[in-house]
């Protein structure tokens, strides 16, 4: 039962399709025969009977008794038809019927002629669809059918019209137009799973010296002597290529019309043009060929599209370019370039360049280049490169990102990000981050980060790096692996005891400080404290030290913000290592305290002052003193 069910859904499947092959292709349908001195009524009859259809026309429209001689072998009946009628009617297909309808013929000289015909695979005689037929003067196209039907409307006055043909895997074919009717066999190219096709070349022997069409001979044992152009050459394949090629591919989807996609996949031929104008992509002087042409000088009245620009290009609204720009690129809205670009490019919104930059890129929003970027990126909001950035500088209102190595200068509103190296500088509204080696200056009022940060600063409030050779300068900075790190237990003339972190490198760290006295009679109940200093290695586990602190004496009833009680000392210390991670140290230091007078129980007289004691306003007194520190230091390394 399942099997006669089958049975019945492919027999059903077979003749739709058969019935809508008939409907749709009626006029394709190929026929043979030979008529001598017959009337047209009659011509008609035999025609529709060897095409399993019927005519409709008005017989007073047409001569019905003008006698006919021709023969036809394997001749579509629209060819047929021609040879009848001379162009004196017009066919449309209804429902397995053809339609007959006068034409009245032009008297005078024609100002276009028709080329029609079809495409056939050479071998196998069967018709090609998606064939692209081109004239190359005028750049006037069309694309073959699902019968392989083609039709071209050519200026009558063109002199030596030439047609040139392409289809992906084939050998390409040129042909001079010697009749209206003009059929295309193409021959099929070898598959080899190892090959892929590359650019299209035609013999120079088939171009007048004033032609602009590029073309090299290839070397192709394969090929047929018939053959008088050939578009395509063998290499190894590239499958790294594929994700270059894919991106290739929705750039071309992205902006092409769809006879544009079919010739750009078809013609591998490099054309040029010193001049172009277009209304859109598709409605301008290079047609529908726009795609595949190179102009010197480009003008778009709201948007453009071709193969690449030798000098300049301006689009009232957008210009996308498949290949390169040489030259400069200016748009009101937006610049697309498929591959790279050698100039300037300036839009009132976006630039995009898939592969590299050379030269000035300015937005008002956003530019991206996807390759490496040497010169200039300028945008309202943000800039993107792909690769490297080189010998230049990157300006953002928001952000500025590079993935790959920087050698030059990043400024921006808010933030710079560089996955690669950077030798330059990065300076930002409120961070900068650098995931590789920096050689140069990270600048931002929040945060910076580095993660091999081998010479040059970092000056921001908060600096990260996992290994430093520079200097960074910061409310607090922390380096994970060469930086300097203690944690310190101490004690002084004070405070009995004080717990101290310091962090940052050698050269510059930060202090925080916590001091006290366990509530001890006459002694401050506990200070705080944040200051910078500086270390210097003096070998064999010695090294001498300078800090310099600002702290705040707090008592049951002083306040945070008071003035009264704040003290700041210079403090020169030695330190020596017993182990890797354990010291001992002790300092001289200089100390100077602004407070009420006898706001300090401590008993200083016991202590040498170097300076006098100095009167301030609001009744407070400047007391300084020598004192020391001694204590024991937890070190990272």
């Amino acid at each position: 039962m399942n099997l006669f069910k089958a049975s019945i859904f492919v027999g059903i499947f077979l003749s739709i399709s058969a019935s809508s092959w008939s409907q749709t292709s009626t006029l394709d349908k190929a026929i043979s025969l030979k008529i001598t001195n017959e009337r047209l009524e009659e011509v008609l009859k035999i025609i529709g009977e060897r095409g399993g259809f019927n005519f409709s026309y008005n017989p007073k429209e047409f001569d019905i008794n003008r006698r006919i001689t021709l023969t036809a072998s394997g001749k579509a009946v629209r060819q047929v038809l021609d040879e009848i009628f001379k162009g004196g009617a017009a066919y449309k297909e209804r429902r397995g019927h053809i339609i007959l309808q006068k034409v009245e013929i032009e008297t005078e000289k024609p100002k276009d002629i028709i080329i029609n015909g079809y495409v056939f695979d050479r071998e196998t005689g069967e018709r090609i669809a998606q064939a692209s037929i081109f004239e190359k003067q005028t750049l006037i196209s069309a694309v073959s059918n699902k019968s392989g039907y083609y039709r071209l409307k050519l200026p009558a006055s063109l002199p030596k019209p030439q047609l040139e043909v392409r289809k992906e895997r084939y050998f390409g074919y040129s042909t001079a137009v010697t009749a209206p009717s003009l059929d295309i066999s193409l021959l099929q190219m070898p598959l080899d799973s190892r090959l892929q096709p590359l650019s299209p070349q035609v013999k120079a022997a088939t171009l007048p010296p004033s032609d602009t069409l590029k073309v090299k001979v290839p070397v192709a044992a394969s090929a047929s002597p018939m053959l008088v152009s050939v578009d395509t050459v063998f290499s190894p394949s590239k499958p790294k290529r594929q994700i270059i090629e894919d991106v290739e591919q929705t750039f071309v989807d992205a902006f092409a019309s769809a006879k544009q996609a079919i010739h750009i996949k078809n013609v591998k031929d490099t054309l040029y043009r010193p001049f172009q104008v277009s209304f859109l992509p598709f409605i301008g002087t290079n047609h529908v060929m726009s795609g595949n042409v190179i102009n010197a000088t480009s003008f778009n009245i709201i948007a453009g599209y071709s193969l690449g620009v030798t000098a300049l290009e301006v689009g009232g609204f957008a210009n996308a370019v498949r290949g390169n720009v040489h030259g400069a690129q200016i748009a009101g809205f937006a610049n697309a370039v498929g591959n790279s670009v050698y100039g300037l490019q300036v839009s009132g919104f976006a630039n995009a360049v898939l592969r590299n930059f050379e030269g000035l890129q300015i937005s008002g929003f956003a530019n991206a280049t996807g390759g490496h970027h040497s010169g200039l990126q300028i945008a309202g909001f943000t800039n993107l490169t792909g690769r490297t950035f080189t010998n230049g500088l990157q300006i953002a209102g928001f952000a500025n990102a590079v993935l790959g190595t920087t050698k030059g200068v990043q400024i921006s509103g808010f933030t710079n990000l560089v996955l690669g190296n950077l030798y330059g500088s990065q300076i930002s509204g409120f961070a900068n981050i650098a995931t590789k080696k920096v050689r140069g200056v990270q600048i931002s009022p929040f945060f910076n980060y580095a993660h091999l940060h081998q010479q040059g600063v970092q000056l921001s409030l908060f600096n990260y790096a996992d290994s430093s050779g520079g200097v960074p300068i910061g409310l607090f900075s922390f380096v994970k692996r060469n930086g300097y790190r203690r944690l310190e237990i101490s004690t002084d003339e004070l405070n009995y005891a004080n717990l101290t972190f310091k962090t940052g490198v050698n050269a510059f760290y930060n202090i925080l400080t916590i001091g006290g006295n366990f509530g001890i009679a006459n002694k401050p109940l506990y200070t705080f404290g944040y200051g910078i200093g500086s270390a210097i290695r003096l070998g064999r586990g010695w090294m001498t030290n300078i800090d310099l602190t600002a702290n705040k004496i707090m008592e049951e009833v002083n306040r945070f913000d008071s003035v009264n009680g704040q003290f700041y000392r210079i403090a020169l210390g030695l330190e020596k290592k017993l182990t890797p991670q354990l010291a001992l140290f002790a300092a001289a230091s200089l100390t100077g305290l602004t407070a009420q007078p006898g706001y300090l129980k401590v008993d200083l007289s016991r202590l040498y002052q170097p300076f006098p004691v100095a009167s301030l306003q609001n009744g407070l007194e400047f007391t300084n003193w020598l004192g020391f520190q001694a204590g024991i230091r937890i070190c990272n390394r």
